[in-house]
């Protein structure tokens, strides 16, 4: 919407000097300037009274409303813009006290923004809660965890992702014993797209291996040893995605079955082919355990016994070639610990990951964060858009 239009056009001939004041001018072009309107900061002034009951003489007067309950306190605006730089402009609070001091003349804690951000993750434990609940029952699901330091220790940020939530949750643990905890797997029975992390595996759901990882390996094993069968590998992938993705456009929901079994048969022939280049290393007599093996053939007998779940994007359309979104959904995580370094409490880790599963699920279903928090902070929140289940 344009709100104002100014006409710019010529006053007079440069050749000539002539007065073009008078002469109708024709549209050429059109340039747009887009401004925000200059902060100013409004402050309502709450004043309760007291009023003497002329029957009975008793004095009656009224609770402040929620808004004014305390001396002094700020505004939805204000603390929907606290949350939005701490926590997803991963701004350090010390740095987000003197953007809102620059921009509004408010000076605020740093104590305040962790009130704030604080007060904010207790207001979206339902609505986060519910997105965990719509994640179990997703037809797929990506999973993946990373490294998080909080209070001096490691920990880890577990997520799991679909193409339109986001739940992330902080754990002592990485394996099983945090994933049971968190208490999606447990119930999930989709398909779960992951790295090849042996905890996962335990739980009882249809499984995809991520393929970008496996590129990545199949690059390592190329330039480490020059073995053909990884190249070729690596391309039969592309061109199975390729092939994937151009059946997605026509609308077809499976690639045919001869065209299937040939990819099947070539990917096994150079499975096979890559085992003979890369026999068992066999145990040297008067040593413990088993032979060590090289990597080449630790990933080809990976490949060899995982082959359902790495071409399982080929088998069902629904599931992506990689597990790109989880990792995308945890990117801004890693962020956020080069900008603060570590969590300082159990509650700043546990906030931040509320705060973050709310505006990535935002994100994904394309709605103003800032609005949404805004209407968080009024109180008795609710998505505008439906988690129904994919």
């Amino acid at each position: 919407m344009v709100n104002e239009t100014r006409v710019i056009t010529p006053q007079t001939c440069p050749c000539c000097g002539e007065n073009l004041e008078n002469v109708t001018g024709h549209k050429t072009d059109t340039h747009y300037e887009l401004e925000i309107p200059p902060l100013t900061v409004t402050v309502t002034e709450y004043i309760r009274e007291e009023k003497r009951c002329p029957t009975c003489g008793k004095r009656i007067s009224v609770e402040f409303p929620n808004e004014a309950a305390a001396t002094q306190q700020y505004g939805p605006n204000l603390k929907a813009l606290i949350v939005l730089l701490a926590e997803t402009g991963m701004v350090a609070m010390n740095r987000v006290v003197e953007i809102v001091e620059a921009i509004s003349g408010i000076h605020i804690s740093e104590g305040t923004v962790a009130n704030t951000i604080e007060r904010c993750a207790q207001r979206l434990e339902e609505p986060v809660k519910s997105i965990k609940e719509e994640v179990k029952g997703a037809k797929v699901g990506d999973f993946d965890e990373t490294g998080m330091r909080s209070q001096g220790r490691l920990k880890w940020l577990h997520t799991a992702s679909t193409k339109r939530l986001s739940y992330l949750e902080m754990n002592e643990k990485r394996g099983k014993e945090a994933m049971d905890e968190i208490g999606i797997l447990n119930d999930f029975k989709g398909t779960a797209v992951h790295d090849c992390f042996a905890s996962y595996w335990n739980y009882d759901c249809v499984h995809a291996l991520c393929n970008a990882h496996l590129l990545r390996e199949l690059v390592f094993i190329d330039q480490t040893t020059g073995q053909r069968w990884a190249k070729e590998m690596i391309e039969l992938l592309v061109e199975i995605k390729n092939a994937v993705d151009m059946r997605r456009k026509e609308g077809k929901v499976f690639l045919p079955q001869g065209e299937l079994s040939n990819y099947i048969k070539r990917y096994y022939l150079l499975v096979e082919g890559g085992l003979e280049k890369n026999p068992e290393q066999l145990k040297v007599a008067g040593r413990r355990g088993r032979a060590k093996q090289t990597k080449a053939r630790l990933l080809l007998l990976r490949l060899y016994e995982h082959q359902d779940e790495y071409l399982r994007f080929a088998i069902d359309f629904n599931c992506p070639f990689d597990n790109n979104q989880a990792e995308r959904d945890i990117r801004m995580a890693k962020v956020k610990q080069k900008v603060s370094g570590c969590f300082r409490s159990d509650k700043g880790e546990t906030s931040f990951a509320t705060i973050y599963s709310f505006v990535q699920t935002l994100k994904k279903n394309r709605v103003s964060i800032f609005g949404e928090l805004v209407k968080v902070f009024k109180g008795n929140y609710s998505f505008p858009f439906q988690l129904a289940t994919e």
